[in-house]
């Protein structure tokens, strides 16, 4: 009875830690997730409000390769608005394994200012 005992203890211990561990790599997958979704964010924030204040998506393009060059970035002029989008990819570890891959977007819009400085 002792040796049964000690083994339905040492299962559980054993399967109690596996999914511990799985409940840890899901919440810092999501995490990582969370942090360079706002990153992406941010950085297209910035670089728009640049690029509308001194009227050039170049600039803004430049900006945001500077500040996350990990990310693919484009930019350009609707109207009179600048806006940029920010794409990275953010590489996750799979259940087998292998590699996943997700994208993360982030885009922001600036209306041109009327005031702004030319170079």
């Amino acid at each position: 009875m002792t040796n049964e005992r000690g083994s339905a203890l040492l299962g559980t211990l054993v399967i109690g830690f596996l999914i511990v561990l799985a409940i840890g790599q899901a919440l810092l997958t999501v995490g990582h997730l969370s942090a360079v979704s706002a990153d992406a964010a941010d950085v297209a924030v910035y670089a728009a409000q640049y690029g509308a204040r001194y009227g050039d998506p170049s600039d803004a393009a430049r900006i945001a390769r500077s500040l996350l060059p990990e990310a693919a970035v484009s930019s350009g002029v609707t109207n009179d608005t600048i806006w940029v989008e920010v794409r990275v990819t953010v590489p996750l570890v799979g259940p087998d394994g292998g590699p996943l891959q997700r994208t993360v977007v982030g885009r922001a819009a600036s209306t041109l200012s009327p005031y702004r400085s030319m170079p």
